[in-house]
């Protein structure tokens, strides 16, 4: 189990509208991608140098969280920890 921080890739902006600094997205996998998904849908993709990791411990039955931290426009960083 780890923390890491990253920005999300191809947001969706219909989705990344909806959200503010502190909310708390579900991450999981969605065909070969691992997402934070939000109550409106897919907010964008996890993108990370521990990606192998991440689809390995979901694959295993871990849960995990992605923490918005930042918006800049279309640019949303998340903290993903352990749910």
């Amino acid at each position: 189990m780890f923390t890491e921080v990253t920005i999300l890739a191809s947001p969706n902006f219909a989705v990344i509208r909806t959200l503010a600094v502190g909310d708390i997205l579900t991450v999981a996998l969605s065909g070969a991608r691992v997402v934070a998904q939000a109550a409106g849908g897919i907010a964008g993709a996890i993108t990370s140098a521990r990606l192998p990791e991440i689809i390995q411990c979901l694959t295993a039955g871990q849960d995990y969280v992605a923490r918005v931290t930042t918006i800049n426009g279309g640019a949303v960083t998340v903290e993903i920890y352990p749910a």
